[in-house]
């Protein structure tokens, strides 16, 4: 219910204020100033070019592993499951069920939100969070994650989409997450290691997944508050010194909610997912 609402406050923001809407459309136009020249949007566009295939390739991968190490399919079906209810949610939402109200603030009516490329990003790595064992996980947290982050910052840096549809796709991914680990803890039982491993030290990995978190949700919020804050006129008349500071913003809210709600999934799948077993024992569930 959490990660639901924060979705739909994010939509009613974002899409259905004024406010919300001017702050996504600088952060938008400031792409579009500071980063049209081909040696900077080269990178970016290459990534996302190649981005599908490779995600799509290393969830393929660590999903078939998972099935011939352990012989259980239950896990890997789960989290393929996962993938293509994110994704397929996202275009749900996208095309059908949401729209993008003309407050006069752009000229462009249709609605992006949530991103397509970023959640099938995110998604693609919560599948592999899914298989791996639980000594591994804060680490592909980390790393999937940044990856996300990073999908989520080159499509704003390609205008094709705005803050809001990349933490829109977030949302969506860590709602399916979640989902996920309740399934399976319902079918695995709980985690006879958790109580075991809960006093040891914890990884490298899971301090600067925190540390990043925390660093992003704060610099999140800041940034939207100066965006506030800041004078908003007719978004065709802004200078190029605020256009750079609501670029700024797109980029922090995109790599701080990333963290942020990277580090929600790790916690709620921690606490409320299940372990990862090599085979499913007879006689439990």
């Amino acid at each position: 219910m959490f990660l639901a609402a924060l979705f739909w406050a994010c939509y009613r923001f974002f899409i259905h204020t004024k406010l919300g809407q001017w702050i996504d459309e600088a952060a938008l136009l400031g792409g579009e100033t500071f980063l049209k020249a081909d040696k900077t949007r080269g990178p970016a566009l290459a990534f996302l070019d190649y981005m599908p295939v490779v995600s799509a390739l290393l969830a393929g991968v660590f999903i078939l592993i998972a099935v011939l190490r352990r012989r259980d399919v239950l896990q890997p079906a789960v989290a393929g499951a996962l993938l293509l209810g994110a994704t397929g949610s996202t275009q749900l939402f996208k095309h059908v069920v949401l729209d993008r109200p003309d407050l006069n603030i752009s000229g462009a009516s249709m609605n992006s939100f949530p991103s397509g490329h970023t959640t099938f990003a995110a998604a693609a790595m919560a599948a592999i969070f899914i298989v791996v064992p639980v000594a591994k996980r804060p680490l592909v947290a980390l790393l999937g994650w940044l990856y996300a982050a990073i999908a989520g910052a080159s499509t704003l840096v390609l205008s094709w989409h705005r803050p809001s549809d990349v933490i829109g796709a977030y949302l969506v991914v860590a709602w399916w997450s979640v989902l996920a680990g309740l399934f399976l803890r319902h079918a695995h039982g709980n985690d006879p290691d958790r109580a075991g491993t809960a006093s040891g030290p914890r990884p490298v990995s899971q301090m600067l997944l925190r540390f990043l978190a925390a660093t992003g949700a704060l610099a999140a919020a800041g940034a939207l508050a100066l965006a506030a804050v800041m004078p908003h006129p007719t978004i065709g008349t802004l200078q190029k010194a605020p256009l750079l500071v609501f670029l700024a913003v797109g980029l922090v809210l995109i790599i701080g909610m990333a963290m942020a709600t990277g580090l929600v999934v790790y916690e709620l799948f921690s606490r409320y997912g299940a372990p990862i077993r090599r085979r499913l024992v007879r006689g439990m569930k």
